[in-house]
């Protein structure tokens, strides 16, 4: 299938359209990227570098339609501007495609630097667009207008991940067809709380005590790339968290930092 990706190109740190093009390729997908904005290195390191693309959008679009390409499926991610989901979600419209949104907002219960509050509420009007939405907890919580700290209080998984599918729930009752809200950790367990059109699910994974940038960008990649493909979504749920697993587990044994993200590139022969 044709994939358009919306989402930055970063220099350094293996993330984004670094991390979507190649995976999504090995799945036998073609991908058509937009860069929302050109990094230098991506916002996890101290200081970073970013031109801003977004306002050339409607010229790449324009474009695309005078050659006559299409597309079956629009991915957004990374976006400087709060207006890019609006755009997004509507280019999917005009094809009949599948959108897939990873509302990329914040981490460990707080919002990136380069986001405002404005922009909760932008992502929020688009969820009734979205097929696929790929929330991070925090980003879930801030979504849903939930506590970050109020929904980790507790004693034991089963009731974490149960308040979890709640939220999620919330989502899709807000209009989004499937949400998997990716990488919630408790203690040493790690899960992928889902609330899909087939039902709830709750799809653990195996934990690593390391934490790099990148991953939800490579899990989306991956569970998109067997979405497409047909496979049932909870299994791509899984298939994308055995592999965010592997890559992980490689390259601690490599001693990579966090920050400039998994090294993956020797397993995409394995999707």
């Amino acid at each position: 299938m044709k994939i358009t990706l919306i989402n930055d190109l970063s220099g350094f740190g293996n993330c984004s359209l670094t991390a979507a093009i190649p995976v999504l390729s090995a799945l036998k997908h073609e991908t058509h990227p937009f860069p929302t904005a050109i990094l230098s290195n991506q916002t996890a390191y101290e200081s970073y570098y970013m031109v801003d693309c977004t306002g050339h959008f409607e010229n790449f679009v324009n474009e695309w339609r005078k050659i006559g390409e299409k597309t079956d499926c629009v991915y957004l991610g990374f976006t400087p501007s709060k207006i890019m989901p609006q755009k997004a979600a509507a280019l999917a419209e005009e094809y009949g495609a599948k959108f897939l949104f990873d509302p990329v907002l914040g981490d460990d219960g707080e919002l990136y630097k380069c986001f405002d509050t404005s922009f909760i509420q932008a992502y929020r009007e688009v969820l009734p667009k979205a097929d696929f939405l790929t929330p991070n907890l925090t980003e879930c919580c801030l979504l849903c207008g939930e506590d970050f700290n109020s929904i980790l209080c507790t004693e034991n998984a089963e009731t974490l991940t149960d308040k979890i599918s709640d939220l999620a729930e919330k989502l899709q009752k807000n209009g989004a067809k499937n949400v998997i809200v990716t990488g919630v950790k408790f203690q040493n367990r790690l899960f992928n709380v889902c609330a899909l059109e087939s039902g709830r699910f709750v799809i653990e994974c195996r934990y690593r005590a390391k934490a790099y940038s990148g991953t939800g960008d490579l899990f989306a990649s991956v569970f998109l790339g067997y979405a497409l493909k047909g496979e049932k979504y909870e299994n791509a749920v899984k298939k994308a968290g055995d592999f965010v697993s592997e890559c992980i587990a490689y390259s601690m044994k490599q001693n990579i930092p966090g920050v400039h993200g998994v090294d993956f590139f020797p397993f995409l022969k394995n999707l």
